[in-house]
């Protein structure tokens, strides 16, 4: 499985792209903003054609191309279709910061219904319900919460938890971050 489209994405999509202060799709793309994204970007939102100048489209299967990562900021319910009508736009892989799976015991089988969407489509899936991914090389904040442009470095940081993940990119250590993920 090419995870290349999630570490080093060359177009992105958010699923659940707002205004909304605070709401996870509005804060992804002002980090994708605050790092310098350049390239081709677009909201999915059914209700808007454009946020901050960003073209919008109702559906993932409305996007004018398949990109390499979708952000999915929805809640989770929806979230195993959303998956499937990425895998089957052809897009590469996506991030998926909604909560609500089997941290909960009600979202158990929302978990094994989108584990089960992407096993079947060979979709490179990082989350449920994590900080997702940043790449300071590419200039992708692909991230849950609000992080800050750095230069990269070297080091790569894994972590199951976020808030191990967050501590560690606000940390002020001089790290020399190039990636860093959240899986969830």
């Amino acid at each position: 499985m090419d995870l290349t489209p999630l570490l080093e994405p060359r177009s992105i999509a958010v699923v659940g792209a707002t205004d909304r202060p605070d709401a996870y799709g509005d804060t992804i793309l002002r980090n994708l903003e605050r790092l310098g994204f350049d390239g081709p970007l677009y909201g999915v939102n059914p209700g808007r054609s454009e946020i901050r100048g960003i073209e919008c489209v109702a559906t993932v299967d409305d996007l004018p191309e398949p990109v390499d990562a979708v952000a999915v900021a929805i809640p989770a319910a929806a979230v195993p279709d959303a998956v499937e009508a990425i895998a089957r736009r052809g897009c590469g892989g996506a991030v998926v910061v909604s909560a609500g799976f089997g941290e909960v015991g009600t979202g158990v089988s929302l978990e094994c219904r989108l584990r089960d969407v992407a096993r079947a489509a060979g979709l490179p899936v990082c989350g449920p319900n994590g900080n997702g991914v940043v790449s300071f090389a590419a200039g992708a904040g692909i991230w849950g919460d609000s992080v800050q442009a750095l230069e990269p470095g070297p080091v790569a940081l894994i972590s199951q938890s976020g808030n191990v993940a967050v501590n560690a990119l606000g940390s002020h250590r001089g790290i020399g971050f190039h990636t860093v993920v959240s899986t969830g």
